[in-house]
Parts: structure tokens; sequence; C-alpha cells
């Protein structure tokens, strides 16, 4: 299964580029690979009426102090 290639290529990760970010996306399921659940960071939306509204309203909701605790400027 895709899921668990890349629970263990997360995994096996000892060092990532200090620039990595991996964005995923998912319906509810319970298949989703737990180790991977656990390590993330996880925004829940209402569906989309498309992407460009989704990801503009998901960030739209993060703070100023959200922002800043992100030390990769590219983030801001």
């Amino acid at each position: 299964m895709f899921q668990d290639s890349l629970e263990k290529a997360l995994e096996n990760m000892h060092k990532p580029h200090k620039d990595f970010r991996l964005w995923l996306t998912t319906q509810p399921t319970d298949r989703f690979p737990l180790g991977i659940l656990q390590k993330s960071l996880k925004i829940v939306t209402e569906p989309p009426d498309g992407l460009r509204p989704n990801m503009k309203g998901t960030l739209s909701k993060l703070s100023d102090k959200d922002l800043d605790a992100c030390s990769h400027a590219a983030f801001k």
C-alpha cells in the first residue's frame, strides 16, 4: 500500500532538509497510517468549493503567532 511505503520512508528520514514540508489531504478514513497522523499538524476543513478558496480560508485562520513560530521565511 502507498500509505505503508510513505510511512516507512518518513520514518527513515533522519535528517530531512530544513525546508522540507509534506502536505497531505485525505478523506476521513480509518486506513490512514497512525504513525503519520500522530506526527502531523492536522487542519480540518469543510468540503472545499475549490482548492484556492479552501487554502485561502485555511491560511486566513492562522494567527501571526502561528506564523512567527515557523522559522522558515517562505512559510510566512
